[in-house]
Order: C-alpha cells, then sequence, then structure tokens
C-alpha cells in the first residue's frame, strides 16, 4: 500500500483521486475555464504557470480566494510557434534554456539535450520564489510537458520541493510503466531517484493519468471510463481546460477543441457526484500538504 496514504488514514482499498488543471495562467480563456471548473465542477485543484503571459491573472483570481488549492506549473518548454514565453532566471544563451530565438525550448527532447542541470535549477527556483513572492499559498510543484521530472533534473526537483514545503508531483513509476511511455531508456536512473525517497514521508503517485489531449468535441464519456478504472492507491488525473475563444484559436492550432471538451466536462457538478458516488475519494494537494 502507498505508505504516505496510509499515514493519512486511508486503507488498503481506498481508491483516492487528485483532479487537477493544468496550464493556469497560460492564456485568459484558460484561466476562466480553470477557475470555473474549481468553482463549480469536480476540479479540486491545479497549477500555475509562472512564465505565462496570464501569470498575474490567475494570480489575482486566488488571491481574491485563497482557499483554492494551486501549486506551480515548473516549465523548461514553450511548446507553440508563434506564443512564447521565456525564461526567468537568465538571458544568456550558454546557460542551454534558451533557443536561438530567446525563448524556451519547443519540445521536451530539446530541452532535456540542451539544458544544464545548474541552469534548469536556478530557473525552477526563479519560477517557484516569483510564485511566493505573490503571496499566493502554493501547495505543489509540478512538471509542463514532463521536462523537469526527467531523470536529469529530478532531484533538484525533489530538493526544492523539500526546501520550500511544497507537495512534488511524482508518479512512483515502475520499469515496465516507464517501458510503455516510451521511456525505457530512462528507466536505472528513474529508479535510481526513487529509491532514496522514504514514501511514508514523501507523497508518490501510484497512477497518472495524463493522456487526456484527445481530439474529442465530447469528453463526458471518456472522463468517466478513466474514473471506472481507477484503482487502489493515490491517483492524479490531468486536463487542460480553456474556453472556446478568438484568443485560443490563435494560440493552439492544433487541440483547442480538446481544451474546450475539457471546459464543458470538469465543470459540471455531475462529473464530481459521479466520482464520490463511485466510492472514491477526492482531494487536492493542500490534503497532502499539511502531512508533509
Amino acid at each position: 500500500m502507498n505508505g504516505f496514504l496510509a499515514n493519512m488514514g486511508y486503507g488498503p482499498s481506498d481508491r483516492v483521486l487528485i483532479t487537477h488543471i493544468d496550464d493556469l495562467g497560460f492564456s485568459h480563456a484558460a484561466n476562466v475555464a480553470g477557475f470555473e471548473c474549481l468553482d463549480v465542477g469536480a476540479a479540486t485543484c491545479g497549477s500555475i504557470l509562472v512564465n505565462g503571459p496570464w501569470f498575474q491573472e490567475a494570480v489575482a483570481r486566488v488571491q481574491e480566494q485563497p482557499a483554492y488549492d494551486v501549486g506551480i506549473h515548473l516549465t523548461l518548454t514553450c511548446e507553440y510557434p508563434t506564443f512564447r514565453w521565456a525564461a526567468l532566471s537568465t538571458r544568456d544563451q550558454a546557460s542551454g534554456l534558451l533557443d536561438e530565438q530567446g525563448y524556451l525550448w519547443r519540445t521536451r527532447e530539446d530541452a532535456i539535450r540542451h539544458v544544464t542541470v545548474d541552469a534548469a535549477r536556478a530557473e525552477m527556483r526563479a519560477q517557484i520564489e516569483t510564485g511566493l513572492a505573490t503571496g499566493v499559498p502554493f501547495t505543489h510543484i509540478d512538471t509542463h510537458m514532463g521536462s523537469v521530472v526527467h531523470p536529469k533534473f529530478l532531484a533538484d526537483y525533489l530538493a526544492l520541493a523539500e526546501e520550500y514545503g511544497l507537495v512534488a508531483f511524482l508518479p512512483n513509476m515502475t520499469r515496465a510503466a516507464l517501458a510503455g511511455i516510451d521511456r525505457a531508456a530512462m528507466a536505472d536512473d528513474y529508479l535510481q531517484v526513487l529509491e532514496k525517497i522514504d514514501r511514508e514521508q514523501v507523497p508518490t503517485l501510484d497512477e497518472i493519468l495524463i493522456e487526456t489531449l484527445i481530439p474529442l468535441e465530447d469528453k463526458s464519456t471518456f472522463y468517466r471510463q478513466l474514473i471506472d478504472g481507477i484503482k487502489p492507491g493515490l491517483s492524479h488525473l490531468l486536463f487542460h481546460p480553456a474556453c472556446m475563444s478568438d484568443e485560443l484559436l490563435a494560440i493552439d492550432h492544433e487541440r483547442p477543441g480538446s481544451r474546450h471538451a475539457d471546459y464543458l466536462a470538469w465543470r459540471e457538478p455531475a462529473l464530481k457526484q459521479y466520482i464520490l458516488d463511485a466510492g472514491i475519494h477526492l482531494i487536492g494537494y493542500k490534503e497532502l500538504q499539511v502531512h508533509l
């Protein structure tokens, strides 16, 4: 059984689920949709892109209602061709943080290849400190596009979480699970870091449901099927809600409909009731943080 959940009072058959909004602060459309899902829907928490152009708007919403459970969405990447954000820690190309245009890399692979360990640590620290300087009571850190949980940066990511008293999004991945998501090559390095963790003291996620940016206009059935498959332990289900708008269409040429479908699905109180009726315990990162 998940040792951290046991310390929280859960039993071996309990299914505990975090329903998490990624990419708050990325756009106005994402902020409008995301906070509605937190207010009236089935989302328990979310994370804010500190580098994002609409970071200040997201912060203002949380300052108005500090009960929101929000984290810092650490990023070494910016995937859009014409909608970019830069590093907070440096403008020095020698850091490896920046592409030839001076922005963060568009792909996870480029970031891992080019960004030095020292530069990644400095950038993660700058993003955390920029977030905390707003006075928002952040609960956790996680990763945009998975870059900062690569073994190259993972130890520093976890050390920063401990230093600042934040929960780290940390999948408890097995070798087979890593192979299943095309990460077999990094299995030894990733598992070596995990072996050093006291899992009764540090929360780890037994299952992550992250492949949700799919081309569906109605995701209600899709998410109910995912929820039906939730296993005992601690699971993290993430999604990317945004309201359909000219802004969203201009930013995301590939998946605007998927983001809007996330908004329509997760703003519905009926989805939250479906989860609760299934006997699943809904929590956020705030509940984990108080047990650190």
